[in-house]
This record gives structure tokens, sequence and C-alpha cells, in this order.
């Protein structure tokens, strides 16, 4: 049941029991139960094709979630596919190098156990049975010998002896026929398979093989996409460059602005402070000289009570706005 389900699934989609808007959009691919590397690529681990079935490599962990050509379509059809794609491959590639990892890791551990080179005998069972059977045939012409020398028949003791010695040289000759010298086993340095290419249908038949097959093609990927976000780094590093550099620009800027800021509150401030340091008489009014003109102007006092307080207005407003910089600077 869970099988059929899971067929169905990766076919025509998991929303295929939800509501025709539900089943017609397209970005069903977003969801967590999705599996993303079998959108951008393969899963290895897929438990409806797993690659490591049947093999020892009983610690990768089965993929359950969905896999499915029609949301693999979707996604590479729909408009936000490049800004989910680098963070899809990245978790992939990180997932594949893991693998490869233990990969290699097992290529070291079988290292250790692979038999060395030298003389290797491999008689086919036919043999085999034909060399046991002269075997037997031997020993029972060695007995034949022993029980005709008790009996004082020396010659035909002899012939049993000549004859049972030439099966047995006729033994050593076949297993000598089927001797060769070995290269010893050695370690596929792709999918860890311990193999001996002195036996050439063995080794082709690893070679063809799934797992073999699989580590292959789970290399080749890493490959392609270290590459491909190598490549990609760059463009980042350069944008990365040019909004640091406007930051620097519109840093220098405030700095030229509050130094100008400075600047005029220097100025404001000697302003005031001549102003201050103007000798004024006894009452603390006006100086001398500002007193004389407002007499000689006579008609003209209210005239100069405007112009004092244009002038007190004009300080005023220099100082509110020197207040208002300084407390902007603060924030």
């Amino acid at each position: 049941m869970e099988d059929a389900r899971a067929l169905l699934n990766n076919l025509m989609g998991p929303s295929r029991d939800k509501s025709i808007q539900e089943q017609q959009s397209t970005d069903g691919w977003k969801e967590k139960n999705v599996c993303k590397r079998f959108l951008i690529g393969f899963c290895p681990n897929n438990a409806q094709d797993n690659w490591f079935h049947n093999t020892r490599r009983k610690d990768v962990n089965v993929c359950l979630k969905v896999h499915s050509d029609r949301l693999r379509s979707d996604f590479e059809a729909h408009p936000d596919r490049e800004k989910y794609l680098e963070e899809y491959e990245r978790d992939f590639l990180e997932f594949l190098e893991g693998l490869v990892r233990e990969a290699d890791a097992w290529i070291a551990r079988e290292a250790g156990n692979c038999a060395g080179p030298g003389k290797v005998t491999k008689i086919p069972p036919g043999v085999r049975d034909k060399m046991k059977d002269m075997q037997e045939r031997s020993e029972q012409m060695l007995k034949q010998a022993e029980d005709l020398g008790e009996q004082g028949k020396m010659l035909e003791s002899k012939q049993a002896v000549e004859l049972s010695n030439k099966l047995k040289e006729d033994i050593r000759d076949i297993k000598d026929k089927h001797t060769f010298d070995s290269v010893g086993e050695e370690v596929c340095q792709v999918c860890g398979v311990r193999c001996n290419p002195d036996e050439p249908a063995d080794y082709k038949a690893h070679m063809d093989g799934r797992l073999h097959e699989g580590y292959t093609k789970i290399r080749a990927k890493v490959k392609e996409l270290r590459e491909k976000l190598r490549n990609a780094a760059p463009r980042k590093t350069e944008d990365s460059e040019r909004e640091k550099d406007r930051e620097k620009d519109r840093s220098h800027r405030g700095d030229r602005e509050r130094d100008r800021d400075r600047e005029r509150d220097r100025r404001d401030r000697d302003r005031d402070r001549e102003r201050d340091q103007r000798p004024t008489d006894s009452r603390g009014g006006r100086d001398t000289k500002e007193r004389g003109d407002h007499h000689r102007g006579g008609g003209d006092h209210r005239g100069g009570g405007g112009d004092r307080g244009g002038r007190n207005a004009k300080v005023d407003d220099r100082r509110d706005r020197r207040r208002s910089r300084s407390r902007g600077r603060r924030r």
C-alpha cells in the first residue's frame, strides 16, 4: 500500500488528493516533505530507488521524502527557481561530499584487507574433481604395491609403485597449469569495492555494477557543483566590495558635513564672544558709542529698537540651529 502511494506521489505529485486549485499550483516543490536533491539532480538513497540497497553500506539513511517528476518540472519552470537554486545546490553538495568522505574511509579500510601479490592456483570445479579421483587411484596403487611386495611379487609391486608415482606427477602438472602470478587484490578508488583484476569477468561485473555507477555519478556531481559555486563566489565578492565602497563614501560625506557644521558653530561662537566682550556703561546697558548714536538719532528711537530686535533674533536663531545640530549628532 505504501509503495503504491509513493509511486502515485512520484508520478502525480503529493497534491493529487487535494483541491483542484491546490493541484494546479506550481510551487508545491517548496513543501518540506519534497526532496530538494531530486529536484536539482538525483537522490541516491531514495527509498523507492536506493543505490545502496543490498550493499554493506548500512550507514546511509533512506530518504522517505517525495520524489516527483512533476514537481521537478514545476521547479524547472517556476519564476522563483533561481532564488532557491543556489541554496539547494549548496545543501546537495554538502550531502554528496559526506557520501564521498564515507566512501574514501571505506577505501582506506578495505586496502588493509586486500590479498597481496604472489602465486595463486585457480582450479575449475571439474578439474578439481578429476584431480581428486587421480589422488584416490594413486593411493590405491601404492597400497596394492605393498600387498604385492608382501606376497613376493616384486615385479608387479614395482609396476604398481610406478603407476602411483605417475598419477602424482599428473596431479602436479595439472596444478601447475592452473597456477599463475597474481597482482593481488585491489580496492576500487571510486566505490571502495575489493576486486581482483586477474579475474576479468568479476572485475567487469564490478565496473558495470550499480554501486560503482552510482559513486561515479556522485563524484562527478561533486566536481561539477564545486566548480559552479566557486565561479559564483567572485560575483558575490564584487557586489560586497561595491557595497563597502558605497558605505565608505557615505561615511566620508557624513564626516565632511559634520566638519562643516563644527566650523559654522565655531564661527557663530566667535561672533557671539566678540559681541559679549564690547564695553558697557555702569548700568549694564548698551556701550557708550551705541547710546550716543541713539541720542544723535533723536526721532529714530523706534527704528534703533527694531534693529536691535532683528540682531537679537538672528543670534537666537543661530543658537537654536547650533543646539539642533548638537542634538542630531548625539542621536
